[in-house]
């Protein structure tokens, strides 16, 4: 070992050495804030909301006893953004706290929150123990934020209908030529009313065929919709679309077992997984899940949505606030136990792939309803960041809009430029 490596090591040591001595001084009480909203961070049901929270301060001061770590509670999610930005105007911004994607870019930028670089690197923490793109969520340049809970949207599948229809069931690397092929296959008169009554697909929309391309078209100050490879994309949703033949096709549809394909976030997957429980009461048909299609050129389909915790870069107990950080984020048994009491998944690989999360998704699925912790961590291994700039939110609801209008009236590829034209304008 090099004189400099030793060098680091002691340093490393030392540093270790004196946070913990800092953090024990049992002359030295400290209370510690967390910020956080009640309920999912998905927007499905969650009636444990602060159950995984009040079990990691119950472990977190049992390790540091002359720590306190305290909250507010029965704050909702839609209120949070204000109530943060109040708290950082009266200047009791909280040690830890949740981060929503619409207000990252604003609070890394400017300075709100830590940098966790420094940090990372002293303790030489080995960020490959997080899936890449929920880690990258929280990064703006440098590391601002850790994943606490993430949320991949997935493709279920009507496995008996395809059987019926003697068509396979497709692998993880189908493509959108596959899904449009079964989709056409599927859809027909079943019996010879003159009414079409079996369908390819429920729910598949404009934002997962540009995921499926490997588009993400807009950005902080810009959006990119009329474009070559945007109109490819909405001429296949239009093709896809025309297939119904104008009709409608609703979530009664799936639940009756007359569709082949519906996309669900895993939270829906986890919440609703009853949803076949739902469907029991008109028939009982087998289901599973894979990722979403892609093209030729693009296998990385799965939108990925993260909850993020970071620290304020003001707080005046950074050792202990990190100390805390890290045991929300990387504790395995805080993370089991957040799989297990939350709707979503957990950002760590080791425990998507414990056995204690396979235990789970068999508790969840049902004889007629599987999705696999194999299937699942390749789905998670392979996910797009969904941007995280101020006004995401309020400019997808407008595209959604215009775009679903244009697409509805068969006008999109003429449209595209006029609807890029306007969503700008907004970001001006």
């Amino acid at each position: 070992m090099t004189r400099i490596k030793k060098g680091i090591l002691t340093l490393v040591s030392l540093s270790l050495v004196l946070i913990y001595c800092l953090i024990n001084d049992p002359s030295r009480d400290i209370t510690l804030t967390l910020g956080l909203y009640a309920g999912s961070s998905w927007d499905v049901p969650n009636g444990e909301s602060y159950q995984v929270i009040d079990q990691a301060i119950k472990k977190f001061e049992k390790k540091y006893p002359n720590v306190h770590v305290e909250y507010k509670s029965g704050i909702i999610k839609d209120d949070y953004s204000s109530w943060l930005a109040n708290e950082i105007t009266k200047g009791t911004i909280p040690d830890v706290f949740m981060v929503l994607p619409d207000d990252f870019n604003t609070l890394s930028s400017i300075g709100i929150l830590k940098n966790l670089d420094r940090l990372i690197k002293e303790e030489r923490i080995d960020t490959s123990l997080f899936y890449q793109s929920a880690l990258f969520a929280g990064n703006n340049g440098s590391q601002y934020a850790l994943p606490y809970e993430i949320n991949p949207t997935i493709m279920c599948i009507n496995h008996d209908l395809l059987t019926k229809e003697g068509i396979a069931i497709p692998s993880s690397n189908w493509t959108i030529d596959d899904f449009y092929n079964i989709s056409n296959q599927v859809t027909k008169d079943t019996n010879n009313d003159g009414v079409i009554d079996q369908y390819g697909y429920y729910g598949f929309d404009w934002q997962d065929v540009l995921d499926c391309y490997g588009l993400q078209v807009f950005k902080e100050d810009n959006c990119h919709l009329d474009k070559k490879e945007v109109k490819e994309a909405f001429l296949y949703l239009t093709k896809l679309k025309a297939l119904s033949n104008g009709y409608q096709v609703s979530s009664e549809d799936f639940d009756q077992g007359k569709v082949a394909f519906c996309p669900l976030t895993f939270a829906q997957y986890r919440t609703y997984q009853p949803y076949p429980y739902r469907i029991s009461k008109y028939t009982s048909f087998k289901w599973s899940c894979i990722s979403m299609p892609g093209t030729k050129s693009n296998t990385i389909t799965t939108h990925l949505d993260t909850s993020l915790i970071g620290m304020s870069s003001q707080t005046k107990h950074q050792e202990i606030a990190w100390e805390f950080l890290k045991m929300l984020t990387m504790d395995e048994d805080i993370q089991q136990s957040l799989l297990d009491n939350s709707k979503g998944a957990s950002p760590l690989k080791k425990v998507m792939l414990s056995k204690k999360t396979k235990e789970i998704l068999a508790q969840d699925a049902v004889s007629y309803a599987s999705l696999d912790s194999d299937v699942l961590n390749k789905i998670l291994e392979n996910t797009l960041v969904e941007p995280k700039f101020k006004e995401y939110e309020n400019i997808l609801e407008k595209a959604d809009y215009l775009i679903n209008q244009s697409i509805d009236q068969g006008t999109i590829d003429n449209d595209l430029n006029k609807i890029q034209k306007k969503l700008e304008n907004e970001l001006k």
